[in-house]
């Protein structure tokens, strides 16, 4: 047993010590929309949300793309190696723009390196990154304030871009080109003028005939407003007859009363979904249909069902009973085409990275994952704390 332990705890020592590798860390794009993969657990949850919304702005106004990374070891590799293998991996920032930045925290080798792609690199130079990190992160790291440390050096990678890009860089919202506003005709603007109003002004009109047809009634004959009666009161002018049909719930009676000259209108409702229909027989709407199944389709032979008629009216009693062919199930000419993509993305995931990408992770190019496609230009810095 104690050389069982020992042997469990050489191999957990090894797999410390070996470190993350690029391929194991967390696409925060791709696994939830993010821009910050806080593999180290040292940022704290209001920084994280105000990172990833400033970037989000950021990208917003530029297109350009800023990730942050931190782990709690490179393994073998240098945190700069590590930083441009992980940025081509993911393929931070626009495919031909190459407008990327990747901020990696690395924690055992006390270390912040800031890569930059081709694009970047001529605003965010080393010795501009160098300057952020000393005036805005070092500060907050020596503290032991990751995430504000971070989060300061972001924002001020942040307005660098911004300041450089939004000249030549006017996105519409979607990013999208915005036609130029076209002047519409006078005439054109009459026709919808006239048509914003009048289309209004008439599903008014008929809104107000609808309820007022449903809700007030004048009589035939005196000309007086007539009363709705309730539920209760209206059955003593039903006939028995009818007074089933509202208990079945098939048929709703409303009956308009004026207390005037004692005339009476019952207006009826059909309800079409209760279940009911007329009998063939008494032609009350008082046969009840019913379907159950007696044998299922499959794809081999067909089903059966029986429909059940039979009229609740009490001196009537007819019944009918037939039985119908269900067609049996059809396999969908879809599902060869699901299998075969299926397949394809299969063999696609096998030549990616794991990580949505087609590139290989230390080549530049696209990287087919949810970031956009740019790759390293080498550029940057880093400082210790």
């Amino acid at each position: 047993m104690k050389f069982f332990f020992i042997i469990v705890f050489l191999i957990g020592f090894c797999l410390i010590s070996f470190g993350e590798t690029p391929q194991q860390i967390i696409n925060p794009k791709q696994t939830y929309n993010k821009w910050v993969s806080d593999m180290a657990d040292v940022i704290g949850d209001e920084d994280e949300s105000q990172i990833n919304d400033l970037i989000d702005q950021l990208e917003k106004k530029t297109s350009a793309e800023i990730a942050v990374v931190t782990i709690k070891s490179a393994g073998d590799l240098t945190p700069k190696d590590f930083a441009v293998k992980l940025f081509n991996l993911w393929g931070i920032g626009k495919k031909g723009k190459d407008n990327g930045v990747l901020v990696l925290l690395v924690m055992d080798a006390r270390r912040i390196e800031v890569e930059t792609g081709y694009g970047t690199e001529g605003i965010l130079t080393d010795g501009k990154i160098g300057e952020i990190l000393d005036k805005y992160v070092i500060p907050k790291f020596k503290e032991g304030n990751f995430g504000k440390g971070i989060l300061n050096g972001v924002q001020a990678m942040a307005k660098a871009i911004e300041s450089d890009m939004t000249d030549t860089f006017q996105p519409s919202p979607s990013n999208e080109i915005v036609p130029q506003k076209q002047e519409k005709s006078p005439f054109v603007s009459f026709l919808q003028t006239l048509f914003g109003f009048v289309i209004p002004l008439t599903i008014l009109l008929v809104a107000v005939f609808v309820i007022r047809r449903s809700f007030v009634r004048y009589c035939k004959k005196c000309g007086k407003k007539m009363r709705l009666l309730s539920e209760k009161e209206d059955d003593a002018y039903l006939s028995v007859d009818q007074r089933i049909e509202e208990d079945l719930g098939s048929i709703n009676y409303r009956v308009w009363r004026c207390d005037d000259c004692q005339t009476c209108e019952i207006k009826r409702s059909v309800k079409y979904m209760s279940g009911y229909e007329n009998c063939p027989k008494c032609n009350h709407r008082t046969l009840y249909v019913t379907e159950h199944t007696i044998r299922e389709p499959t794809y081999e032979r067909d089903g059966l069902e029986e429909i059940i008629r039979v009229c609740r009216y009490p001196k009537c009693g007819y019944k009918d009973a037939e039985k119908h062919k269900i067609p049996r199930r059809q396999r969908s000419n879809i599902a060869p085409l699901l299998i075969f993509t299926a397949s394809q993305l299969s063999k696609g995931s096998s030549r990616s990275s794991g990580f949505g990408g087609w590139g290989s992770s230390s080549g530049g190019g696209f990287s087919g994952g949810s970031f956009g496609g740019g790759s390293s230009g080498g550029g940057g810095a880093g400082r210790s704390w």
